[in-house]
């Protein structure tokens, strides 16, 4: 089974997005910050960490460091409200996996943890287009 850490600073899409992957066999463990997270990743491996970029105190970026220091292949899935083409150009720049952009279908998140193809080989909806 897939297990991925969801990490999100609004409870209510946190339990929306996290109850779909678990109905739909992916095992979804949820953080509301980013020390929540790094304390959740030291205690469990992961297949995927999926995160919001704006939260408060640390960002998903830094959480993305983190994770990218101590776990450099886990895949980094970078998702946000703001539609900045730069910003999202920074965070692929910087090795994050997928970048989503809010809102985005539940069925295409799930695609994108059970197919995971990365960014700069698939054009579509968190892929910059080549």
């Amino acid at each position: 089974m897939i297990r991925v850490l969801l990490v999100d600073d609004d409870e209510d899409l946190l339990f929306i997005i996290g109850e779909y992957l678990n109905m739909n066999g992916i095992e979804c463990h949820t953080a509301t910050s980013v020390s929540r997270a790094r304390k959740r990743i030291l205690l469990c491996d992961y297949d995927m960490v999926i995160s919001d970029l704006q939260m408060p105190g640390e960002s998903g970026l830094e959480l993305f460091r983190f994770v990218s220091f101590r776990h450099p292949k886990l895949p980094f899935i970078l998702m946000s409200g703001n539609q900045d083409p730069r910003i999202r150009r920074q965070a692929l720049k910087m090795g994050v996996y997928r970048f989503l952009e809010k809102p985005f279908e539940l069925n295409m998140l799930k695609h994108i943890i059970t197919n995971p193809v990365p960014c700069e080989t698939q054009v579509g909806v968190g892929a910059p287009a080549a």
